[in-house]
């Protein structure tokens, strides 16, 4: 499951970089020093969960993973947060954001490995 996740919270991360960094119109207001530190962390974690769900099971890995998937759903949660608060600007800037947000945060809050 944390390979999934993984994937999915990279992948988001990669989709939502080119949407805007490439495919959006000048001035766009989601472009925020704020959201990009989200978008980076999004990458982050979630080329991190892939990397430990399939790296060596030393002596670490256990606190690395549950590390990485505590931080993913705690930022996740904060994220879904911020959309039903109706905070500005939000990085969950419409439906469809939020809607994939809420399995990666059910995701990286979830024990198992």
């Amino acid at each position: 499951m944390k390979i999934l996740t993984g994937l999915v919270t990279a992948g988001e991360a990669l989709a939502l970089v080119v949407a805007m960094y490439f495919l959006s119109e000048g001035n766009n207001p989601w472009i925020s020093v704020k959201n990009e530190l989200f978008l980076m962390l999004d990458f982050g974690t979630g080329l991190g969960l892939v990397y430990v769900a399939l790296a060596h099971r030393g002596a670490a890995w256990l606190y690395i993973l549950y590390t990485l998937a505590g931080l993913a759903g705690l930022i996740h949660g904060y994220l879904e947060w911020e959309y039903l608060a109706g905070a500005g600007n939000p990085y969950c800037a419409n439906a469809p954001l939020f809607i994939v947000n809420t399995p990666k945060t059910a995701c990286g809050l979830q024990p198992s490995y």
